[in-house]
């Protein structure tokens, strides 16, 4: 059902596109850019894994699809023949081939190897091999985040206005899911806050000082001193603390979690809300970011709709749904 609905709303996406000019037609490859990052980074896992790209081709998002995916996604394409060919399609043939490119130019400098003008075709493999794949898509995620805002900082007006204010939400959002996320792992040892820290964009309301605050800390006591000055932000870590405190008592054989949300939950509603706001305001290109998020919400609602009638599990339905 998802995938159906996937494809709908890119059917709906080009179209609107095909009637666009500039500006509009560059932002709306922006919105794009992002689901070519998930979608890169499925193939890359499934290349490492030597399966084959079109066995993954189901879970693609088909708002992420470029040019060079019909040579990845045919029969012929020899995923035993490492990443040359894949290197060439993502760094050449897509829009994201400057993060990415930029992605391995800083993973290659941190194994202390010379540091080149580019990076060479053969080295790729080597590099991707090694890297946390979450930890590279949260990186070209923050490059493509921090482009995105500057495009739209250029474009001015209410655009800049409206755009700006979701962008900078997003970007304190990645911020907050990036540190929760790496509390109580090995991301939150000394010798990986660098790398923790590295994933936080450059821009936002948290930025700077939430931002420098919050790359010293290492577990929920200091995450919430962080968060003091920032109350939506501290109301936001408490709720998602006793989700978390919630779920280490059900795996102790504890209470359900039911009552509490996850971090993504939780953003999911606060960014459904903040994308309805973008229609009250006029003459400006936010509300084709809005409709674009707003239907995947949907999408996901229905999903999940689905996924708990088949379970059997109706009481549940209520528990993740945004609405």
């Amino acid at each position: 059902i998802s995938k159906k609905c996937y494809e709908r709303l890119a059917d709906e996406f080009r179209y609107v596109k095909a009637q666009a000019v500039e500006p509009l037609s560059t932002f709306m490859d922006f919105i794009a850019r992002e689901k070519m990052v998930d979608n890169v980074c499925m193939i890359i896992q499934g290349v490492l894994n030597n399966k084959a790209p079109l066995e993954m081709q189901d879970k693609l998002h088909p708002l992420g699809e470029f040019e060079g995916m019909k040579v990845i996604m045919s029969e012929t394409f020899d995923v035993q023949g490492g990443f040359d060919d894949v290197y060439r399609i993502f760094l050449v043939d897509t829009p994201i081939g400057p993060y990415f490119e930029e992605y391995l130019k800083d993973v290659d400098r941190e194994k202390d190897e010379m540091v080149r003008a580019g990076v060479e075709t053969s080295q790729v493999g080597g590099i991707l091999t090694k890297q946390d794949l979450e930890i590279m898509k949260a990186t070209l995620k923050k490059a493509w985040l921090e482009d995105f805002n500057d495009f739209v900082q250029g474009l001015g007006g209410t655009t800049a206005e409206v755009m700006g204010h979701m962008l900078k939400m997003e970007a304190d959002f990645r911020v907050l899911l990036v540190t929760m996320n790496a509390l109580n792992t090995n991301l939150s040892t000394e010798a990986k806050l660098q790398d923790r820290n590295s994933l936080y964009p450059s821009f936002g309301y948290l930025y700077p000082e939430g931002t420098k605050e919050l790359r010293k800390v290492w577990n929920d006591t200091t995450v919430r001193a962080a968060l003091e000055p920032y109350t939506k932000y501290l109301s936001l870590f408490d709720q998602v603390k006793q989700f978390y405190e919630a779920e280490t008592s059900v795996t102790e054989g504890g209470k359900s979690v039911g009552q509490f949300q996850s971090i993504e939950d939780l953003i999911y509603a606060e960014n459904v809300h903040m994308y309805e706001m973008a229609f009250e305001q006029q003459y400006h290109f936010g509300v084709f970011y809005a409709w674009v998020k707003l239907k995947e919400q949907e999408i996901r609602n229905v999903r999940w709709i689905a996924n708990m009638v088949i379970l059997g599990t109706k009481e549940h339905i209520d528990d993740t749904i945004v609405p």
